[in-house]
This record gives C-alpha cells, sequence and structure tokens, in this order.
C-alpha cells in the first residue's frame, strides 16, 4: 500500500469529528449522529484525552455499525518505558472504545525533547508491528516540534502513513507550519490537520480585525474562515475541528458545503489585513519578516523566539510553546543588546529589549 492509498492527497474533502472537546452524552450522540447523516466518517480521539475513547464509545462504537466509521487514537510517549507498556496502553485504549481495531493510530505529539527515547526505545517498530498484526490499519504520529525534527522523522521513517500536523493561517503564514506542510508534501506523506482554528483563537478576533471578514461577507462566521484556509491547504486530507456544540458542527459542515474552495486573490488580501490588525495587539507586533536576522551577529532565530512568546500571550499551552523554545539553538539569552538588527526591522520593534520579555517569559 502507498501513501497515497490511504488518503487522497489534495484539499482536506474529509471533515474530522475531534473528540477532544465534545460535550455530554446526550449533546455528543446528536452531534456524532448529525455528522454521520452528513456523509463524514472520521473520528479522532487519544488515550491522554480524559474519558474521550469511553464517550466515543457510548455515543459511536455501541451505535453504529463498525465498517460505517473512522478512529483515530493515539500512543503517549511520555507515559511509555518499554513495549510492555506500549501493548498495556494500546489494549486499555481497545476496550475503553469497544473495538478490536483502530483505524489510525499515532505516536501522540512528538517533538524534539522526545527523540532520544522514541529511537531508543523503537517506538515507530512496535507500532509498525501493530500494523502487521491487524490490530491497527495505517500508522503516524502528530507533531509538535521543529521543522529540522519533522524532516528526520519523515526521512527516516518511511514507514509513516501519515502524519498530523497543526496548521492554519497565523501558523502558517505567520509562524513554521508552512515549512512543515512543505515537507509533508516533498516526502508525499497525507496530512491530518488538526488546530485549523487555534484552539479557538482564530473563532474571536480583535475588534478591527473582525470587522474585515465581516464587511467582505456578513453571513459568514468568522471560525469558518479559518476552516476553510486548512481544509483546502495543499496536501491537507482530513482536517479535524473540536466541535463542542452543534452551533459549532452545522457552522462547519456549512463550510464545508458552500466554501471548500482555496483562498482567490482578494480573500488572502483579506487575510493578510486581518493578519496585520492581529498583529497590533500580540505582545511584540512581529510580522516574522526575518529581516533581521541575517544581521544579528548571534544568529538569535528572533522571530521565532515572537512567534513563541505572542503564542503565549495568545493564549497556547505554556508547555508546548517552553518545549518549542528550548529546541531554538540562540535563544533570546544570547542577546547582546548590540542593536545590529534595529534599522532592519519594517514593524520597528525595539527587539534587544522585547528579547528581554521573551527570555523572562521563557
Amino acid at each position: 500500500m502507498t501513501h497515497k492509498d490511504v488518503l487522497t492527497v489534495g484539499k482536506a474533502s474529509a471533515l474530522g469529528f475531534g473528540n477532544m472537546r465534545m460535550p455530554d452524552v446526550s449533546q455528543s450522540t446528536k452531534m456524532v449522529d448529525t455528522y454521520l447523516e452528513s456523509g463524514y466518517n472520521y473520528f479522532d480521539t487519544a488515550y491522554e484525552y480524559g474519558g474521550s475513547e469511553e464517550l466515543l464509545k457510548k455515543v459511536l462504537v455501541t451505535r453504529h455499525p463498525r465498517d460505517s466509521f473512522m478512529i483515530a487514537d493515539k500512543l503517549p510517549p511520555w507515559q511509555v518505558k518499554n513495549h510492555r507498556d506500549c501493548e498495556r496502553i494500546l489494549a486499555e485504549s481497545l476496550k475503553r472504545l469497544g473495538t478490536d481495531v483502530i483505524d489510525f493510530y499515532m505516536l501522540h505529539s512528538l517533538d524534539d525533547s522526545r527523540e532520544a527515547a522514541i529511537e531508543s526505545q523503537d517506538l515507530f517498530g512496535w507500532i509498525k508491528k501493530q500494523k502487521e498484526k491487524g490490530i491497527v490499519k495505517h500508522i503516524g504520529f502528530s507533531f509538535h516540534g521543529s521543522t529540522a525534527y519533522l524532516e528526520r522523522l519523515l526521512k527516516t521513517h518511511p514507514e509513516t502513513e501519515f502524519v498530523q500536523l497543526q496548521l492554519n493561517y497565523i501558523d502558517n503564514l505567520r509562524g513554521p507550519a508552512g515549512e512543515w506542510q512543505e515537507l509533508a508534501i516533498k516526502y508525499n506523506t497525507p496530512i491530518i490537520v488538526m488546530e485549523p482554528v487555534k484552539g479557538g483563537t482564530l473563532a474571536k478576533l480583535p475588534a478591527p480585525a473582525e470587522a474585515l471578514l465581516k464587511s467582505h461577507a456578513p453571513e459568514r462566521s468568522i471560525a469558518s474562515w479559518a476552516v476553510q484556509y486548512a481544509a483546502t491547504l495543499e496536501g491537507a486530507t482530513v482536517m479535524l475541528s473540536g466541535m463542542s456544540n452543534m452551533e459549532q458542527l452545522l457552522d462547519n459542515l456549512n463550510t464545508y458545503k458552500n466554501h471548500l474552495r482555496p483562498f482567490n486573490a482578494e480573500e488572502k488580501d483579506l487575510l493578510e489585513k486581518v493578519l496585520a490588525e492581529m498583529a497590533k495587539v500580540a505582545s511584540v507586533p512581529c510580522t516574522g519578516c526575518k529581516y533581521c536576522h541575517n544581521y544579528c551577529p548571534e544568529r538569535i532565530d528572533i522571530a521565532s523566539c515572537f512567534s513563541f512568546y505572542n503564542g503565549l500571550k495568545r493564549g497556547d499551552a505554556h508547555w508546548n510553546r517552553d518545549a518549542m523554545y528550548k529546541t531554538l539553538e540562540k535563544r533570546a539569552d544570547h542577546c547582546t543588546a548590540c542593536g545590529a538588527c534595529l534599522t532592519h526591522c519594517p514593524q520597528k520593534i525595539d527587539i534587544p529589549k522585547e528579547l528581554k520579555t521573551v527570555k523572562k517569559a521563557f
């Protein structure tokens, strides 16, 4: 089986149901039924999502034919010391779900800090064996690390059939996510898109940014723009949305029905204006142009420092931003305040001053 046999590479024509944020049993049951009736069937969960696997059993597995839906689940490497732990966790997930097979099984949330353990414990070898046994159908990993680590993974583990990446218009256009997307395409690895609305950040924008989108299409929700962007990215196959109520589900279904097309030139320009407004309220108004990088004698990755810091201020998980920040070879604490960068910043940011703020935050 080739990678392209797993999921159709192209636009994310499949809307995935992210189970992490599902509500109570009654509401979840109605949402699952509506979702399936609309022609979609991909459900994402994880061993670490407390109660999520059990809820999926109640509202989905015990109520619908097993061949009418697909389940994606994840093994948490941070809970693993050996293959016996892997076996135990997989067995628990199968029991919680009430099924004897998982369609898409992943190593969960890989980042640079776990690289040595992943390789020394041969977790890719273990997960490959589960596929050979028929316990899982397809294998991959979800990712939250550096671009360099992602390339090492895709190059070293060609058995990977898909990769789950956080792609959205902030992370792609102002962060490293565009590089991750390009690597997945380069290695012919289908992408499952997660966090298209960035944990709700892109569902509620600063007032001037929302006004821009509403003036263009008053009938559309703010979140629908983020969903459209993520769902039409090259290489994407399934786009996961952590829908927590029926209103969000119906809004996503409407976006897929009426707006599942790449942005045109006018909409791309509009999105750039939205990002400019968002940058004004971020703690550091960095646009990620990297003009300053070539002039820093310490070779500090200034744009990434500011991106990770702004992520914290927008509400991103501190553990994740902190882990990402620590992957940088040259961080804010390497700044000597020489000022060589100052005249090259189009946003006129006092870079040495703001790097001190970043240093304190991390």
